[in-house]
């Protein structure tokens, strides 16, 4: 039968589309999407959650109101601290991270409503994570001077500053012990509870990791009216430390405290930035008060760059996003609201490196051991956590376990795939080709009257019975490729390099293969 040019093309067509479909379906199929994508349709969220009660400044200067300035400190009034819940809607795992998110506004400004952490929060939920909002006491006490009653001047000191931050910082430390308390309630892990913050939420998300001794704290936190200690609002009997820290352009009171931390740590910042500097400067540089006597004396902050240079000159590994020329909050948003046609394009571009960094950190790492014994094979799960185990065996059969036993119906090379996941449901993948059969442990093409010996070994074995030069290849036990001999003879082959354990040589020429089992002693 003659075949024409265009049947060659259709043929060659159909054949590219169904391998296309076969790589797609097993990438697909084998991907481990949880906390990496949106996995969920939607996120339920609880509203109006209180985690704690807290005294909030309540003397507002009737001319400073929008800018939240309150007459000195002393008159405060009890309040609610309030927090919004987003978990994966339809989910049923009961061990999950969590996020918290801290919004923007100088700690003069925002809420737990800011349009960026709502979005963040319903993005993260649908990954898979239980997320949080939170509300946190804002507002800076001043010193008003008046003539004949009228104001004519107000000073917001630095002193103000720091205890803003730090009424701040207290009311983030008890959302951590709010959702440790509550744990069972809403499926959360309490040893991957993390910090999301956006400039003001950056800076608590940081201050959490490195302000951890009290001789650490400015004294201004307890002039009079004091503040008390850092976690004198709320629940008490658990950490308030996050176990990771996502900081979108954040800072730090001095690169000194970061000392040996280790947790891990995302900083993004725009090194343009004249509200929270780069580099250092004052923060809320850019805030202009149309009173000319009205005074906003911040504390000095040491922005990502030092930060960064801080963690790299400690050898402490961490990640890093900065862009050049862009100014603060460069995700598309201004105090974290969106303009009308949504965020840029670098919202997308944090959300996906934010959630890498944060999936990276608790995602187990995948390995399997197997034991074959002629067409009998035992897959035994050995990955870095061990709670579930799912086993494709390369022949169109699949099985679940820890430790699996599967037997093949001839021998040969299988793909093995496992796909290994821990109590949060965090996946990895590996696979290896797995030689199986009655050629395993026993001469596949037999040389004549080939042997080992001595075997088990410790520093030189003899394999006797070639014919010809051969090549010699070791694996291990898990099928990875240890070593390669070339050109072998007959002789003392040395495996002094060779940690104790079982090994499988590969011994063939052209002509003939065998497989034979070694034992390497100490």
């Amino acid at each position: 039968m003659k075949v024409t040019c265009n049947q060659n093309f259709r043929f060659f067509l159909k054949t590219l589309i169904f391998n296309l479909f076969i790589i797609l379906h097993f990438q697909i199929g084998a991907q481990p999407l949880r906390y990496s994508e949106k996995v969920f349709e939607k996120s339920d969220t609880i509203k109006d959650v209180e985690y704690a009660k807290a005294p909030w400044l309540n003397n507002p200067v009737a001319l400073l109101s929008e800018y939240n300035i309150h007459e000195g400190e002393a008159k405060t009034e009890m309040r609610p601290l309030y927090m919004d819940i987003f978990s994966p809607s339809g989910d049923t795992v009961q061990h999950r991270p969590a996020i918290i998110f801290m919004h923007s506004g100088g700690f003069l400004l925002g809420t737990r409503h800011n349009e960026d952490m709502l979005a963040l929060c319903d993005s993260f939920a649908r990954r898979g994570y239980v997320t949080a909002t939170i509300d946190y006491r804002i507002g800076m006490g001043a010193t008003i001077n008046r003539f004949f009653g009228i104001i004519i001047g107000a000073q917001v000191d630095k002193s103000n500053g720091y205890r803003s931050f730090y009424r701040a910082m207290q009311d983030s430390r008890a959302s951590i012990r709010f959702l440790k308390q509550n744990a069972e309630n809403y499926g959360i892990d309490t040893t991957k509870i993390f910090f999301y913050g956006s400039s003001a939420g950056a800076i608590l998300s940081i201050q959490n990791l490195y302000l951890d001794k009290t001789s650490e704290i400015d004294s201004a936190a307890f002039e009079s009216p004091s503040l008390g200690n850092p976690d004198t609002i709320g629940v008490s009997g658990f950490g308030a430390k996050a176990n990771a820290v996502v900081a979108l352009w954040g800072s730090l009171q001095k690169p000194e405290l970061i000392e040996n931390e280790t947790t891990p740590v995302f900083l993004a910042h725009g090194t343009a930035d004249d509200v929270v500097p780069f580099k250092k400067g004052k923060l809320l540089g850019n805030i202009e008060i149309p009173i000319s006597t009205i005074k906003l004396e911040l504390p000095d902050g040491y922005g990502s760059f030092c930060i960064d240079t801080a963690l790299q000159n400690r050898e402490i590994p961490h990640q890093t996003y900065f862009v050049e020329e862009k100014k603060h909050e460069f995700y598309g948003v201004d105090t974290g609201e969106f303009p009308e046609d949504g965020p840029n394009t670098y919202w997308d571009t944090i959300i996906w490196k934010t959630s890498d960094f944060l999936f990276d950190i608790f995602q187990p790492e995948a390995d399997f051991q197997v034991d074959n014994q002629n067409l009998t094979s035992i897959f035994t799960n050995t990955s870095s956590e061990i709670y579930s185990a799912q086993w494709d065996f390369g022949d169109n059969t699949t099985g679940t376990g820890n430790i699996a036993e599967h037997i093949y119906a001839k021998s040969g090379i299988y793909k093995i795939t496992l796909t290994a996941c821990n109590k949060n449901m965090a996946c990895d993948t590996i696979s290896k080709m797995v030689e199986t059969g009655n050629q395993v442990f026993v001469n596949e093409f037999p040389f004549a009257e080939i042997r080992i010996f001595p075997n088990p070994a410790n520093d030189f074995v003899v394999v006797e019975g070639l014919i010809d030069n051969v090549q010699i290849r070791i694996f291990n036990m898990n099928g990875k490729l240890i070593e390669t001999r070339k050109n072998y003879e007959n002789g003392p082959l040395n495996i002094q390099q060779l940690e104790t354990g079982v090994y499988l040589l590969e011994i063939k020429n052209r002509q003939q293969k065998a497989i034979l089992k070694l034992v390497k002693t100490r």
